[in-house]
């Protein structure tokens, strides 16, 4: 079965390295620089299994294109990425329907591992994840501390 899998970032380095490391994960991986080539991407495609999108392209911003993402493809396994490590920001990504809050370039081995070990739809159904430095972690809200 084809794993259809999108990444959307306007550094050229971070497209390419994530490409080859998510095709290396068993992906059939289409790379955009744009917001607008990930929707022309979208409208070719009937399922999605994993995006991993940036924070900040130049078109749309990652939360707006989060949310397009969560809406076509409910069951899509999303990853927004960007270098600022910021709780408000983590909390707006999992609000609009992300999955995992990866602090780049920290993370991106640590979700290659995740995503070769663990089965998508178990990532998927699981908690928000934030990967940074340190490695994974489950995201608790303000809301949820006690």
């Amino acid at each position: 079965m084809i794993k259809n899998a999108l990444v959307v970032d306007d550094t050229p380095a971070n497209l390419d390295f994530l490409v080859r490391l998510l095709t290396q994960a068993g992906f059939e991986v289409k790379g955009e620089p744009t917001g607008k080539g990930a929707a022309t991407y979208m409208e070719q495609i009937s399922d999605l299994a994993l995006a991993v999108v940036d924070m900040q392209i130049p078109d749309i911003s990652g939360l707006q294109l989060t949310q397009k993402i969560r809406s076509r493809y409910p069951n899509a396994y999303i990853v927004v990425a960007t270098m600022h490590d910021q709780r408000s920001l983590m909390q707006s990504v999992f609000d609009k329907g992300g999955n995992c809050f990866l602090v780049k370039p920290h993370g991106f081995m640590e979700l290659f591992k995740r995503l070769t070990t663990v089965d998508l739809n178990t990532l998927r159904n699981g908690e928000c994840t934030v990967i940074d430095q340190y490695g994974p972690r489950a995201f608790v809200s303000a809301g949820q501390r006690t």
